[in-house]
């Protein structure tokens, strides 16, 4: 069927308000990169479509946080070290150990410290609003236009970040990008996260979680798991804020539903996604109940409110982070930011998905040119969607990657401010030096 259209009446717009710098998107390279920027002491605003910071991790409930430790040094400070530790002292948190500083967390309390940081930081935020359409003057971005309650708004900016996970507001200002896993438009499958309760972690013990990959299969043959993967992903013990410390009723977090050839920018994609996953919530549980040692009596606890999206556009910037750059434990002239994280990249075909490891004690960097979109100015990306090949994707796309990235970007962005010039002309050595001056670089 042919694509018919029709034309929007043209209307006045109203002007709600002019920043320094807008941050769109208040997931974890989001709410980093508002809080670093505010911290800068230039006026900031967050957009954020949730009534709650956190995206991934908190709407998309992935409560796990990856290494920060290379095999001999811890290699993150700044405001993501300040944020874990923070975490932990809440209470909602399971820190393994101080070196690799990953942990299980429980989301209402991740919440609840960014949140904190935000308005510490002096932050202004939007939540219930999606940013919608980018404000273009001569190739430069300008400001944005978002849709909520109060109607369609227009905001000016003198810097834009865009941390909304796909790249929406840099690819709306023309901004090119690549999509695709190995052959193009093939993306890794997404996966909706779920919390079950009274769980016996007593019975629990290092191996059981290896043992998945076997009774699924076992499963598999009597017909009682259909879902489209072959093992779990990861999984954990979640200690909830206040939780009494009962091993035999505990609460675990489950990275196991897949469902494939989804693109997270394509609205029937997504839909058909939430569907089919919260379909396949049910089977886990009885697969759970029935073959798991210590989830024998266990109950669905609570659904993440969006399905997991592991990959969708990755902005073309000034420079193509590879995942031979990753391996190689590459390090820049314009390098920013220091990661560890191994290449995890997933099975179109859900089958499974393997980890590429950097030498232990080494790291890489991502230099700064990644997070500027080709010959468009006024703007910053973040997250998952900056600019990076499919394999490096699988590193830079977590979540302990992107939170020093917001770092990054949130302070690159202040200084284009104070500097009176788009961010492609700031000096790259005074962003280092002053992100080693916060700690970020330990």
């Amino acid at each position: 069927m042919a694509v018919q259209y029709m034309y929007e009446k043209e209307r006045k717009i109203p002007v709600k308000d002019k920043y320094d710098v807008i941050v769109c998107g208040g997931g974890p390279s989001g709410f980093v990169a508002a809080v670093a920027s505010a911290r800068c002491g230039v006026r900031t605003l967050l957009i954020e479509r949730y009534g709650f910071p956190g995206g991934t991790a908190t709407a998309g409930m992935m409560v796990e946080f990856g290494s920060i430790y290379d095999g001999k040094q811890v290699i993150v400070g700044g405001i993501t070290h300040e944020f874990l530790h923070r975490l932990e002292k809440f209470g909602g948190a399971i820190m393994k150990d101080e070196k690799t500083h990953s942990m299980v967390f429980d989301p209402e309390s991740m919440i609840m410290v960014s949140l904190e940081m935000l308005v510490e930081s002096g932050c202004e935020i939007m939540f219930h609003t999606l940013a919608c359409e980018p404000i273009v003057e001569e190739n430069i971005v300008k400001g944005v236009i978002t849709e909520s309650k109060s109607g369609r708004q227009a905001i000016f900016g003198k810097v834009v970040i865009d941390t909304t996970g796909d790249g929406d507001i840099a690819a709306r200002a023309g901004a090119k990008y690549q999509m695709g896993h190995r052959r193009e438009n093939i993306l890794q499958p997404v996966s909706l996260e779920i919390i079950v309760g009274n769980v016996d972690a007593t019975k629990i013990t290092p191996e059981t979680y290896f043992q998945n990959k076997q009774l699924i299969a076992r499963a598999k043959e009597k017909g009682e798991w259909t879902i489209p993967t072959e093992r779990f992903f990861s999984w954990g013990r979640v200690l909830k804020r206040g939780q009494p410390q009962d091993p035999k009723n505990s609460f675990f977090f489950l990275n196991a539903t897949n469902v494939l050839n989804i693109n997270g920018c394509n609205v029937d994609d997504l839909t058909r996604a939430e569907i089919e996953s919260r379909r396949q919530v049910d089977q886990l549980i009885n697969f759970l109940r029935k073959y798991m040692r210590g989830f024998e009596n266990c109950y669905l606890d609570r659904v993440a409110c969006q399905v997991g999206i592991r990959e969708t556009r990755r902005i073309t910037g000034d420079y193509l982070l590879t995942g031979e750059d990753v391996l190689s434990a590459r390090h820049f002239e314009d390098g920013v930011v220091p990661a560890c994280s191994s290449i995890d990249v997933h099975d179109p075909e859900g089958k499974d998905f393997g980890h590429e490891y950097l030498k232990e004690g080494t790291h890489y960097e991502i230099p700064y040119r990644c997070f500027l979109p080709k010959e468009i100015e006024g703007i910053l990306v973040g997250g998952r969607c900056i600019s990076a090949d499919y394999r490096a994707l699988g590193s830079t796309r977590v979540m302990v990657v992107c939170m020093p990235i917001g770092e990054a970007i949130g302070t690159a962005a202040a200084i284009a401010v104070k500097e009176k010039c788009v961010p492609r002309k700031i000096p790259v050595q005074k962003l280092k030096f002053q992100l080693r001056d916060a700690g970020m670089s330990l």
